[in-house]
């Protein structure tokens, strides 16, 4: 190679040279390109090359960095992944790493089986779990759901204790845990589980029920179970107490919506020492008797939907010791009875045009079993009478003032006695925690409707959205925030943020976004996320 040195000051710079010939066919001299400094070392003469220049350099790859490297850094750091491996068999693929992955593709796009591996290749994922892109073909993946599908939902749920107990310490050494049920649909009709039902979802396809317990503090998702599509509530209440037993924590109580509460499910509670705070529905002689009483306006509570007035009374519900807290509102016994005088003026008006419009050909026993259709819904506020020879249709004066009695109340019943009664009602109407996190599982991490079809997935799809909503609520904690407002916004900011492999001459570096003074402020808030970025 010829070279040509040129001397400037005490350096001397050294550039590779070519011969060429211009245009008039002279012989000439050009530099083609720097090769470095000259130096003398140890009385050799060796070139000291340039440091390379940014603009000479390729863009080999660029991934989705920000909301992945941070979720999955949850579950590497309170060892869920680890957890996972040793609870779950596997001979392929490792077992946390999947599940990881599929959590946090259910919180951040959700794609199909089908299409993981193709999302998953644009994230850090393949860095952060060390498996290759073709390696997560829906084969593959459906050979680790059968993994997890072999230890049953009674396995799965003893999995589910195992990760909330690496959890736990986040809540404070004595719990409130809230328990409900929820359901969620099929297409389907041939799954062992997904029968008809009382439906949540207003349609009258195939469902399951999923139960699910949580801490109303953090909203830290303790255990679910799935069930047949026609069980009732109060059919998986034996099944709850088992399964509470089971969590190492201190349990101050159980809550449970009005729906959930019954005579059986609130006395088998009471029997195993278990503290609760329910709603009771008005149904039972009982739960009217209570409410039924004046409420004075001396003990009041300011709400977020209200002012609300309180009557704590210390009394039995069902041969059960406790305290009925009955609770009034003004806009609601406005609205209650706005919409019962509503429906019985309708009422009226059927009954009326059916009595007028007899022609004398009607038995009576159809007139009033009309009669008894139109009056569907409102039936307790009317009396019908058949003496043999017509049948007439008078208000049921008595059930009517009972009802105006009841306008704008609800019934709490708590066997907790050391709680004052606005905890306890503080405590009842803080339970839309677990409503938040269905409206999460449904909506927010499309379970619903399901479609995983084969048989034996369908606990394993559900434990996929159990953990998505775990890694969900741990970042929620480590943001700092009660609600979950700004929550997803939150993580869409972090989406933004890319990391771009630049290769400089054959050495690789990585690089990520500039990061905005939003997305800044949200890292600085999480508390561990200094080092991912």
């Amino acid at each position: 190679m010829a070279k040509t040195r040129i001397k400037r000051g005490e350096r001397v710079y050294v550039y590779e040279r070519e011969n060429y010939r211009d245009s008039s066919g002279k012989v000439k001299h050009r530099n083609t390109r720097y090769l470095g400094i000259e130096v003398t070392i140890d009385g050799e003469k060796q070139i000291i090359p340039p440091k390379k220049r940014f603009k000479e350099f390729e863009v080999t790859k660029s991934v989705k960095y920000g909301d992945i490297a941070v979720l999955y850094d949850l579950f590497k750091q309170y060892g869920l992944i680890e957890l996972l491996n040793g609870l779950i068999p596997g001979r392929g693929l490792p077992v946390g790493e999947v599940f990881a992955a599929l959590a946090i593709n259910h919180i951040i796009d959700r794609e199909t089986l089908n299409k993981f591996s193709q999302w998953y290749q644009d994230t850090e994922l393949e860095e952060l779990t060390g498996i290759a892109p073709d390696k997560l073909n829906s084969t593959n993946l459906g050979a680790v759901m059968k993994t997890c599908r072999k230890i049953g939902p009674e396995g799965i749920v003893d999995v589910c204790i195992e990760l909330f107990n690496k959890i736990k310490h986040l809540e404070a050494e004595s719990s409130t845990m809230i328990y409900d049920l929820t359901s969620t649909y099929f297409y389907s009709t041939k799954l062992p589980k997904a029968r008809r039902g009382y439906s949540r979802d207003d349609n009258s396809l195939p469902q399951i029920n999923i139960g699910l317990v949580a801490t109303k503090n953090k909203g830290l998702p303790v255990l679910f179970r799935t069930y047949e599509g026609n069980i009732t509530d109060v059919r998986t209440v034996e099944q709850l107490i088992a399964d509470v037993k089971r969590v190492n924590l201190s349990i101050d109580a159980i809550v449970m919506d009005r729906e959930m509460a019954s005579r059986n499910k609130i006395t088998k509670l009471d029997g195993e020492d278990l503290k609760i705070i329910c709603g009771v529905p008005l149904t039972s002689n009982e739960a009217k008797e209570l409410v039924m009483r004046d409420i004075s306006e001396e003990n009041e509570l300011v709400r977020p939907s209200g002012l609300i007035y309180y009557e704590d009374l210390a009394t039995s519900l069902f041969d059960i010791p406790g305290r009925a807290i009955i609770c009034f509102n003004h806009s609601d016994l406005e609205l209650e009875r706005t919409t019962r005088l509503k429906k019985i003026s309708i009422a009226e008006i059927k009954v009326a045009e059916l009595l007028s419009s007899q022609t004398g050909n009607e038995t009576l026993e159809s007139v009033e079993k009309e009669i008894k259709v139109a009056i569907r819904g409102v039936s307790d506020y009317f009396v019908i009478k058949n003496d043999r020879k017509n049948v007439s249709v008078v208000p049921h004066d008595e059930n009517r003032r009972k009802a105006r009695l009841r306008d704008g109340k609800c019934l709490l019943f708590t066997t907790n006695l050391e709680k004052s009664a606005p905890e306890i009602i503080a405590t009842y109407f803080g339970k839309d925690v677990v409503e938040k996190i269905f409206d999460c599982f449904k909506n927010g991490l499309d379970l619903q409707p399901i479609r995983h079809f084969e048989v034996g997935n369908t606990d394993v799809y559900v434990f996929v959205c159990y953990l998505a909503y775990l890694a969900l609520a741990l970042y929620k904690h480590h943001l700092g925030v009660t609600g979950w407002a700004g929550v997803k916004d939150s993580l869409d900011e972090l989406g933004r943020i890319r990391k771009t492999t630049l290769d400089f001459g054959g050495e690789k570096r990585d690089k990520n976004s500039v990061l905005t003074k939003e997305q800044k402020e949200i890292i600085e808030k999480l508390g561990f996320a200094d080092a991912l970025f």
